[in-house]
């Protein structure tokens, strides 16, 4: 079964994969490694998906002028990582959406799907 957030499928899978990651990109990495490519690429492509959701109105504009559109996607990122209960908190309630992440926070971990489909296949990813 899936969720439906804002248009977006995003399949169980892959939020039992945030769950189990627990917010560390290390762990997210130990996860992904024991996956085929087809399935990486699927929870790349999910990650990109259900956080680009919140990179978009009304959550852009509720950003201080401090938050650069970098800023803005590593927050986006921040909160899909915090898992689903969090993501659809905040889908509900824009307001909620942090201000600031920590740039140096492990559970900005968009980055790690391209590390480990480079470092296990030799390749790079298709989409972003």
């Amino acid at each position: 079964m899936a969720s439906v957030e804002l248009g977006e499928v995003v399949s169980d899978r892959f939020w039992e994969i945030i769950r189990g990651a627990n917010g560390e990109a290390g762990e997210l990495k130990r996860i992904l490694w024991a996956m085929t490519e087809a399935e990486i690429a699927l929870f790349h492509e999910e990650f990109v998906r259900t956080a680009s959701v919140l990179q978009g109105e009304p959550f852009d504009g509720l950003m201080g002028e401090d938050v650069s559109e970098d800023g803005l996607m590593d927050i986006a990122y921040w909160v899909v990582a915090q898992g689903r209960d969090f993501y659809e908190d905040i889908l509900k309630h824009p307001e909620k959406m942090p201000q600031e992440v920590d740039e140096n926070d492990p559970a900005i971990m968009n980055h790690v799907t391209s590390v480990v489909f480079r470092e296990k296949f030799g390749k790079r990813l298709d989409f972003f």
